[in-house]
């Protein structure tokens, strides 16, 4: 017997929930296919007024879940749109965090806002170096009129100018001498590699940017204060990230729970597991988002969800492709879309080797 599976609903406003998902999922397929850009998605969203919602102190909690609610509809039917979106609104948190006289904030935050600049986040690197020492990737040294950096990124997306993007670097003499700075395509010394073929996402603009001798000024510093800075948007940065993962795990578990007839319903256990474990992940996600004093979280759960929400994502897609069966495994099924989706999150940093590994130490 089939079970009786509701339309995926995670936003609470049920105009905005018909509207975002009207215009994502019928651009989908030319998404997967680079037809069209994410920069126009993101624009259109942000267009809507919830392209930064729950900017941390600036907006209520109840505004933040509302933006993971935004990031997980997204997601439902197109991931790459999610990630996307995601790069660009913690673009837009770390402007915001940005020190008082930072003059990146007036640079950058307008046409953030409006989604005429995209948003790209290089920060990575800057979350591992918070969390466990990890060496930061690129180093400067000082000069008269700021600094000169060196180094790569492992990777980076909405690079598709005109972007600005916010990494961190160390003084090559002195690590813990640490800077939160923003580049563009403008940047003296950046070099963008070609865009590499991807197994799925291939419209979000990634690759990973050289900096050879470029050259950063103050007016592109954010802070200095880098554990202050990095504390304070980490928890943002680990629930958004579990918000794309809530949507495509809702979607996987909906299709597979309306073809569970016949002898799928084999499968029936391994789909109320992950149901359950669903319900469990989407709680927590709710609760934390709505917490009041955001930076005032403990990593260690929001690590955790982050992890159990990645990996229920990729198992739930699994089972609904077996359930598909062979209609699933034609190239531009909604399902075949959202394996090579679902297979990006095992390895998006923070990845699930650095997440096992993060929690390990802090047990």
């Amino acid at each position: 017997m089939t079970t009786t599976v509701a339309e995926p609903v995670l936003l609470r406003d049920e105009t905005l929930h018909q509207a975002l998902r009207a215009y994502v999922g019928s651009r989908a397929q030319q998404v997967d296919g680079c037809e069209v850009t994410l920069r126009e998605g993101i624009a259109h969203i942000s267009s809507m007024g919830v392209g930064d919602l729950g900017v941390y102190e600036r907006d209520t909690p109840d505004q933040f879940s509302q933006m993971c609610e935004v990031l997980g509809t997204l997601s439902l039917d197109c991931m790459s749109q999610a990630f996307a979106m995601w790069c660009h609104r913690m673009a837009t948190e770390y402007v915001h965090q940005a020190d008082a006289d930072s003059p990146v904030r007036e640079r950058f935050l307008a046409g953030l806002t409006a989604g005429e600049i995209l948003g790209s986040t290089s920060f990575a690197a800057a979350t591992a170096n918070y969390l466990a020492g990890t060496p930061l990737t690129l180093t400067f040294r000082r000069t008269a009129d700021g600094m000169v950096l060196n180094g790569r990124i492992a990777w980076a997306s909405n690079l598709q100018p005109p972007f600005v993007s916010i990494g961190a670097a160390a003084n090559e003499d002195d690590p813990q001498d640490r800077v939160i700075f923003a580049f563009t395509e403008a940047t003296p010394g950046l070099r963008l590699p070609a865009y590499p073929e991807l197994l799925a996402l291939q419209a979000t603009s990634s690759t990973s940017p050289v900096f050879e001798d470029a050259v950063i000024t103050d007016a592109d510093i954010l802070t200095r204060d880098f554990d202050r800075f990095v504390g304070r948007v980490l928890p943002t940065f680990l629930l958004l990230q579990s918000s794309f993962c809530w949507g495509l795990s809702t979607r996987a578990l909906s299709e597979a729970g309306a073809l569970l007839d016949g002898p799928r319903e084999i499968l029936a256990p391994a789909y109320e597991d992950l149901r359950a474990r669903f319900e469990s992940a989407s709680g927590r996600l709710r609760e934390y988002a709505g917490h009041p004093h955001r930076e005032d979280l403990e990593h260690r759960p929001l690590l955790q969800l982050r992890l159990d929400f990645g990996r229920l994502t990729v198992e739930a897609v699994s089972l609904e492709s077996k359930l598909a069966g062979g209609r699933g495994y034609m190239l531009h099924s909604g399902t075949a879309r959202r394996l090579r989706e679902a297979a990006f999150l095992p390895v998006q940093a923070p990845t699930e080797v650095q997440l096992q590994w993060l929690l390990a130490r802090s047990a």
